[in-house]
């Protein structure tokens, strides 16, 4: 194709010719072009509908996978509330041992040990009917745990333990 025909139909491709055969820029020509370029992109205004429609499917698609996530983790998070709330209570009791201990009366029986412990855990904790001597079903939000309370001696403080956990 001759180079008159060239700068007809791409202005672009005759001026890098034109600029690596006789070693000139025309930069005028340059600018022009620049400017058409600019004017073409800048004429362009938000998105099309189907560059809406695939970022929206991305979007639907992000949420379909993570959601399940969501939802694991945040009942793993209140079992290991649950299991907290047993380490609280379990750190009362050795708290309230040591206390009756040390006391000038000293350990008597289980059930004085237990009349002092203090089983509110928190305003998302709740027991069904209430905290037995012998243990309970503590609730945190939407999980359960079944507790079994072994009962202090005179050696050992009381220790609260899970025997059933509802995941």
């Amino acid at each position: 194709m001759p180079i008159s025909q060239c700068r007809l139909q791409n202005p672009i491709f005759y001026n890098k010719y034109a600029s690596l055969q006789f070693g000139t820029t025309n930069t005028a020509a340059k600018m022009q072009i620049n400017k058409n370029m600019i004017s073409k992109v800048s004429n362009r205004r938000g998105f099309t509908l189907l560059e809406l429609i695939v970022v929206l499917a991305l979007l639907a698609i992000l949420a379909a996978v993570s959601a399940p996530k969501f939802i694991d983790l945040s009942a793993n998070a209140e079992q290991k509330a649950l299991r907290i709330g047993v380490a609280e209570l379990n750190g009362r009791e050795n708290l309230v041992w040591l206390d009756i201990k040390n006391s000038q009366i000293g350990w008597v029986d289980d059930t004085a040990v237990f009349s002092q412990i203090d089983t509110n855990l928190g305003p998302n904790y709740h027991w069904s009917p209430r905290a037995e001597i012998d243990g309970g079903k503590l609730h945190f939000k939407d999980q359960m745990i079944k507790l079994k309370r072994i009962p202090s001696t005179e050696a050992s403080a009381a220790k609260w333990e899970i025997i059933f956990s509802s995941s």
